[in-house]
């Protein structure tokens, strides 16, 4: 991405990160039309920018995205798309050329470009365990290899709520994010070596019911 460079706006009550894939369901007709101009012109660095946006009130950062895949077009003009985040940008302008907006950002860079191997591997470590509790299987050495930064993709698939992901979005030094994520990871990972086994179990006890009829006791 140059610079500063222009992109659509599709400001939203959520927050997408780097290296993410989200779906969206795209109906209001100003952001058909945003969506048809990104397909027709697909943009080599991002096609819109995703920004949280509540109540009349945006974040300053926000996320470049591209489009993955349009999962379905709807007969009425509606679209289900995949997207995936690209880079953290910063808004610097807003203004309106057609019916949706569109804004002038910079790509957000780190203070510095280096970051904490001890940290970096104590969040790898963690994540791993956390994907096992929840999946039972081993992550590939892929998900983590060849990545720009780590934080950003782990973050992705650890439960971020909207507000944690903002907060992530906010740093700009990878070490502060990865200190960020790794104190969700220790708060989230006894949860889930808990709840999952908890949860496995009550959904096979429901299925045994529903296989037996749900039939109660008949004893007179």
């Amino acid at each position: 991405m140059n610079p500063t460079e222009s992109l659509p706006l599709f400001p939203l009550p959520m927050a997408v990160l780097p290296g993410e894939v989200t779906a969206l369901h795209i109906f209001e007709s100003r952001y058909r039309d945003m969506l048809e101009a990104c397909l027709d012109q697909p943009g080599t660095n991002g096609d819109f920018v995703m920004l949280f946006s509540e109540d009349d009130k945006s974040d300053e950062v926000g996320c470049a995205v591209e489009i993955s895949k349009v999962l379905h077009e709807h007969e009425d003009g509606r679209y289900d798309i995949l997207v995936a985040g690209r880079e953290r940008v910063r808004v610097l302008t807003r203004f309106q050329l057609h019916s949706y907006d569109s804004v002038k950002v910079e790509v957000c860079d780190d203070e510095e470009a280096d970051w904490d191997e001890t940290l970096a591997t104590e969040v790898y470590a963690l994540h791993r365990q956390l994907l096992v509790a929840c999946t039972g299987d081993e992550p590939a050495d892929a998900f983590y290899q060849e990545r720009r930064n780590l934080s950003f993709p782990v973050a992705a698939c650890s439960g971020f709520s909207t507000e944690e992901k903002r907060r992530l979005l906010s740093f700009d030094h990878e070490n502060e994010r990865l200190a960020y994520v790794k104190g969700h990871l220790e708060r989230m990972l006894p949860f889930m070596q808990r709840a999952v086994p908890l949860w496995k179990n009550i959904l096979g006890t429901y299925s045994l019911t529903q296989m037996a009829g749900g039939a109660e006791s008949t004893e007179a």
